[in-house]
C-alpha cells in the first residue's frame, strides 16, 4: 500500500512556511518579558465587578457581534462612525481577512523587520511579498520608496507599516506612509497595535479622505491579550468587501460582553498604560549604561537591544537560558537584536540586575 503523500493536499506555499514560533515558559519563575504583553494584573475591585459582570453572559445562544451598547462605545473610545470598523478575533485575523480578500497580482510590501505575520499570512495566500528593507541607522524607510515602488503606474500594491513598528519601537516617516495614499493603485495598512505608548496621532482621521487606508486596532497591549480581539477601520468601499468574507460570530460573547465592562472601566488600563510609560524610561536608562548592547529609543511597550558582536551572542544566550529569562531573539540579520517586554518595576529592575552581572562578566 502506497504512503499518504502530503504534498498531494497541501499546497507548496503552506508547506515552506515555517510555524510562528511562540516561547514556552518551562517553569513558573521564569522572567518572562517576550510578547510585549501588559504584566500588570487587575485590581481586587476591577476583578470583583468584573466577575459579577461577566457572569449572566449567555454562552447557550451565539454571540450579538451587533451589540448596540459595544458598537457606542467603540464609536465614542474612537470618535468614529459604526460603519467604519469590523470586529477580529485579534489583528491576525483581521490581516488574513485583508490578504485573503486580493487579487493575485497585488504586490504585497512589507518593511523589514517588522511583525512576521504580515509575510507568513501573504504567503499562505500565494501572494507576491516585496521586503522593504530598513535603513539600518533608525530602521526608518527610505524617502525614495514611493518612487522606486511605484514607479510602475500600472501595479498595484499593499503596504502593511507597523505603527510604531514591531520590533524597532521607532515610528516610520508619516509624510512617506500619506504620500503612498495619494496614489489610489496603493492600499495601505497602518497597524496601531502599540499606540497606546506613543504620542504620535492615529492614522484615524485620515480614513475620512483615504478609501484605501486600513486602520488596525487593539487592546491585547494593554492588558487584555487573552480577549483577542482586534478592530479595522476603513472606508465603505472597503469594508463593505471584508463584510462578505468574515466569518459570521468569529468572536466569543464572553470577550465582547469583557470588551464592554473594561471600554467602561478604562481608567485601570489607563492607569498602566501610565505606567508602563515610565517604566520603560526607567528600564531604558539602566539598560542603556551597560557596555555589551546598545539600547534603542521605543515609541512601544518594548525595547530593543543589540549585541555589540557575534562573540558575544553564545554567552548571552546561555546566560539568558541558565537564569530563566525569556525576552525574544531573531535570526539572520536580527540574530544580534533582542526584544524585551517592559514589565513591572520589580521584573524591569530584576531584570536590570542580572544584565549588570553579565556585563561584569565579560
Amino acid at each position: 500500500m502506497s504512503s499518504f503523500k502530503i504534498e498531494n493536499f497541501i499546497k507548496d506555499s503552506v508547506r515552506k512556511l515555517s510555524a510562528y514560533k511562540i516561547n514556552e515558559v518551562e517553569s513558573p519563575g521564569a522572567l518572562k518579558l517576550d510578547a510585549n504583553e501588559s504584566n500588570y494584573i487587575l485590581s481586587e475591585n476591577i476583578k470583583k465587578k468584573y466577575a459579577d459582570y461577566i457572569k449572566d453572559t449567555l454562552i447557550n445562544l451565539y454571540p450579538d457581534s451587533g451589540s448596540k451598547n459595544l458598537l457606542k462605545l467603540i464609536e465614542k473610545f474612537y470618535n468614529t462612525a459604526p460603519y467604519n470598523f469590523i470586529f477580529g478575533n485579534g489583528s491576525d485575523e483581521l490581516i488574513s481577512i485583508i490578504l485573503s480578500s486580493l487579487k493575485k497580482d497585488v504586490t504585497v510590501n512589507i518593511p523589514s523587520p517588522s511583525f512576521s505575520m504580515y509575510e507568513i499570512i501573504a504567503k499562505y495566500n500565494d501572494l507576491n511579498t516585496n521586503i522593504i528593507k530598513l535603513s539600518k541607522k533608525n530602521f526608518d524607510l527610505s524617502e525614495n520608496i514611493t518612487e522606486d515602488i511605484t514607479k510602475n503606474k500600472n501595479l498595484k500594491n499593499i503596504f502593511f507599516f507597523s505603527y510604531p513598528n514591531n520590533p524597532t519601537g521607532n515610528h516610520f516617516n508619516r509624510n512617506i506612509i500619506e504620500s503612498l495614499l495619494e496614489n489610489k493603485n496603493n492600499i495601505v495598512v497602518v497597524d496601531e497595535a502599540y499606540l497606546f505608548f506613543s504620542h504620535e496621532q492615529s492614522f484615524l482621521k485620515s480614513i475620512s479622505k483615504s478609501d484605501n487606508l486600513i486602520v488596525l486596532k487593539t487592546f491585547s497591549k494593554i492588558g487584555l491579550a487573552g480577549l483577542r480581539f482586534g478592530l479595522l477601520f476603513s472606508g465603505n468601499k472597503l469594508i463593505d468587501e471584508f463584510k462578505k468574507i468574515k466569518l459570521p460570530y468569529n468572536i466569543n460573547s464572553l470577550t465582547l460582553n469583557s470588551i464592554e465592562f473594561f471600554l467602561n472601566n478604562f481608567a485601570e488600563f489607563d492607569k498602566n498604560i501610565k505606567e508602563t510609560l515610565e517604566q520603560r524610561q526607567i528600564l531604558y536608562r539602566a539598560l542603556n549604561k551597560f557596555d555589551f548592547a546598545f539600547v534603542y529609543p521605543s515609541d512601544a511597550n518594548f525595547l530593543l537591544i543589540r549585541l555589540n558582536n557575534e562573540k558575544q551572542k553564545n554567552k548571552f544566550d546561555e546566560f539568558l537560558k541558565n537564569n530563566n529569562i525569556i525576552i525574544r531573539g531573531f535570526t539572520g540579520d536580527m540574530k544580534l537584536y533582542y526584544r524585551i517586554t517592559v514589565g513591572t518595576p520589580l521584573e524591569n529592575k530584576k531584570l536590570a540586575d542580572y544584565f549588570e552581572k553579565f556585563n561584569k562578566s565579560l
